[in-house]
């Protein structure tokens, strides 16, 4: 349970204006909220967040957020992968190939 808690709340961080290490950031929207991405809490090594574009346009703007959900990666601020939402509006990528993308970067 604490461990769980521990992972609710790293995921539930306010993302820095810069995204410093590596930091997987998914950007949705609230309307898409049952949409978002489950597995976000199942990666490591990475320092993880979420952000409501409805909450924070600015920022949706700045990474230029076309379809929600959106996953990036980020290393040292710089976007190292990029997976977005299809049609349906879910990520049909597995938790293991978004981690690989971050043990190879």
């Amino acid at each position: 349970m604490k461990s769980f808690l521990m992972a609710l709340l790293i995921v539930a961080t306010i993302p820095p204006v810069q995204p410093e290490g590596k930091s997987v950031i998914e950007f949705n929207a609230g309307f898409n909220a049952e949409n978002g991405y489950k597995d976000l809490n199942k990666l490591g090594n990475a320092k993880l967040y979420r952000v409501d574009i409805e909450a924070k346009p600015a920022m949706r703007d700045k990474y230029k957020i076309k379809s929600v959900p959106t996953l990036i990666l980020f290393r040292d601020g710089k976007e190292m992968w990029r997976w977005e939402a299809g049609i349906d509006m879910k990520l049909h990528v597995h938790h293991l190939d978004i981690q690989d993308a971050i043990n190879r970067f």
